[in-house]
């Protein structure tokens, strides 16, 4: 767990850790597949990481033990963790908001971004995005082997679209589900499901803000009802990596 002063530098944080576990994945397979997520400090970090492209800086000058720069772009695979279903153009769209953020001024190759289908019945959408991460590299497992993973986290402790108390969570034999009851507008959604996060390799969960210290303290407490302290499990159960980056607002009420 790592607590800055600020969102400012938590997006920092963020943006500078996604450069060094993408680098390092890159080099150890080569190619990486990076699950993003929605949120205001995802989209901020995006921005730097934009920035950062266009200038052709890295944070700190790093460069891969192969001296490439630190993100290759062209050797990633780009995922959601979760959907909204509608239009990549609408305002809910996490898509689009990476994509605005980042994704269109980046050279990842097109063929390996991983749009989801918002416009279809959840179901459906769900369905064909399984089928597009089954086509991904695979882990010792045989799971789509997802290699750098953001997570955010609501107030009520969700993650994704996994919320409190809704069928989602418990879901054990796909990939990715479609979700109707959203307590969040919009309902209907498409979410990766605990079962693909034990594919998992370097997994971040990132949260800001004061409404958001209770469950955070519950989470690291291992409070089972919080979907968030579930992922967070899941990932570590198969072996992969969680680090938790917060701000100082939503580390408030952390013991010590």
């Amino acid at each position: 767990m790592r607590v800055f002063a600020n969102p400012a530098e938590l997006a920092r944080a963020v943006a500078d850790h996604a450069v060094r576990s993408l680098g390092a994945a890159v080099d150890r397979a080569g190619g990486a597949t990076w699950v993003l997520a929605g949120g205001s400090t995802p989209a901020a970090a995006y921005r730097l990481l934009a920035e950062e492209q266009s200038s052709g800086e890295q944070p700190s000058g790093e460069q891969s033990s192969e001296g490439r720069p630190a993100i290759d772009w062209s050797r990633l695979h780009v995922l959601v963790g979760d959907e909204r279903c509608v239009p990549v153009g609408h305002p809910d769209s996490n898509w689009g908001q990476a994509a605005a953020a980042l994704l269109d001024r980046v050279p990842v190759e097109p063929g390996k971004l991983m749009v989801p289908e918002g416009t279809l019945p959840p179901e459906e959408a769900a369905s064909r995005y399984e089928a597009a991460l089954a086509l991904l590299p695979k882990d010792a497992d045989g799971l789509p082997r997802l290699d750098h993973v953001w997570l955010g986290v609501g107030e009520d402790g969700h993650t994704l679209s996994l919320f409190p108390g809704l069928d989602a969570v418990e879901v054990t034999d796909r990939l990715v589900v479609g979700v109707h009851d959203s307590p969040k507008p919009p309902p209907e959604r498409i979410t990766l499901t605990l079962r693909a996060l034990r594919g998992a390799q370097d997994c971040l969960v990132i949260a800001a803000g004061a409404g958001k210290a209770e469950v955070i303290a519950g989470a690291l407490e291992g409070d089972e009802k919080l979907p968030v302290a579930r992922a967070a499990r899941a990932v570590e159960a198969a072996g992969g990596r969680v680090t938790w980056l917060l701000d100082e607002a939503a580390a408030g009420k952390l013991a010590g």
